[in-house]
């Protein structure tokens, strides 16, 4: 019983001994995930009914993360949102990811900050599709999301901008803008 209140005790103490909070907004490219899953089905599918996948129109992220006392660390929770086009078979489409990450910033200027990271959580894949008689058959699956952010670059005080290269969930390259409090 002890174990269970010690855990949520250490989380609302670590919250609060946080020196800045930031929430961010982002759009970018296709994510890898999505070329992957593209070429995979264009194989299969295609193969078989002549009919092409939707693409990619890109994706929208928005963040919320804490800073550690040093400003190092980065604690926080992405969710990401990949939207694609129609076609004939698929009506609509849509990748939703809530990822809990961790970023480590290991230049710091002034107002320049170059960072990397990762994150880890879970994939919403669903998908809608129409035959022939325009009857709908909805299709959810859950998968293991990730996201690793080789280099990311953040100019700016409390209000900055940011561009990312990511390999994931994310778009291949993110931009955005957020804001410490």
């Amino acid at each position: 019983m002890r174990k269970l209140l010690l855990f949520p005790l250490l989380m609302v103490v670590s919250i609060l001994s946080a020196q800045k909070f930031e929430v961010s907004a982002s759009y970018g490219a296709s994510s890898v995930y999505d070329a992957t899953y593209e070429l995979a089905s264009a194989i299969t599918i295609y193969s078989i009914t002549k009919e092409s996948n939707p693409s990619s129109v890109g994706v929208a992220a928005i963040g919320v993360a804490m800073y550690s006392e040093n400003m190092k660390w980065r604690y926080g929770v992405d969710v990401a949102n990949e939207f694609f086009n129609k076609t004939a078979s698929i009506s609509r489409q849509n990748i939703l990811s809530v990822l809990p990450k961790v970023d480590y910033f290991w230049l710091r200027k002034e107002k320049l900050g170059l960072y990397s990271g990762a994150a880890a959580g879970v994939t919403f894949v669903n998908t809608t599709y129409v035959d022939k008689d325009k009857k709908e058959r909805k299709d959810t699956d859950s998968v293991f999301g990730f996201n690793v952010v080789p280099i990311g670059v953040k100019y700016g005080g409390d209000l900055s901008v940011f561009l990312e290269t990511n390999i994931g969930m994310k778009g291949i390259v993110q931009g955005g803008v957020s804001y410490k409090f």
